[in-house]
């Protein structure tokens, strides 16, 4: 009899854990993983010497305290949200190469793809912005990137503003950066907030 109950118990105990641990990890993927910030927030931007895709090689030099915020989109062949974000990436490059101050630096890294996967891709999608490879994935670990896509909005004075988890498209990024030019001093809560809310009226 007291074996009976003490299965029982095990029981409902093993089974009582299960629930607890599903529970947990719905809770966790209902969270926008946004509103955990990257560290580099605040900080500068790491520097970038990494060749193209289309030959020659890419120095963040060039773009970072330009007077102009750099926008830095990391993906990867393997990602299935980068195939949705692909033709947005390609209508927000039309819109940089136009001759508008208002307009950012926008900057493509792919994560461990080889050249020809890269072109493929963009034939694919109808790509026409250099990109940087990031052959070893040292350039996403120094930026700190857990997944694809993400992408970094750096300040004219090259500084990590904010970095966005997930799918974005060009009026997000041009609002966004609207928003963060109006407020310099926001906390990280307060910017994530406000860059959900964008998302959403988008």
């Amino acid at each position: 009899m007291q074996k009976k109950k003490l299965n029982r118990k095990a029981i409902f105990a093993s089974v009582f854990g299960i629930l607890l641990f599903l529970a947990l990890m719905i809770y966790a993927l209902k969270q926008d993983p946004n509103y955990n910030p990257s560290q580099l927030v605040g900080e500068e931007a790491p520097i970038i010497s990494a060749p193209l895709s289309t030959g020659g090689s890419f120095n963040s030099d060039q773009y970072f305290q330009k007077n102009k915020w750099v926008i830095l989109n990391f993906w990867s062949s393997f990602c299935y949200v980068c195939r949705g974000e692909a033709p947005e990436m390609e209508y927000f490059y039309q819109l940089t190469q136009q001759k508008n101050e208002k307009f950012p630096y926008f900057v493509s890294i792919n994560i461990q793809d080889n050249t020809e996967t890269i072109k493929d891709w963009q034939k694919n999608y109808g790509q026409s912005f250099p990109v940087v490879q990031d052959l070893k994935g040292l350039i996403s670990i120094q930026y700190g990137v857990t997944g694809t896509p993400e992408t970094f909005f750096i300040d004219p004075q090259a500084k990590v503003r904010y970095r966005v988890a997930g799918q974005i498209n060009r009026n997000i990024i041009l609002r966004f950066i609207e928003w963060l030019e109006k407020n310099p001093t926001a906390n990280q809560t307060e910017v994530t907030k406000a860059f959900i809310a964008l998302r959403s009226n988008s």
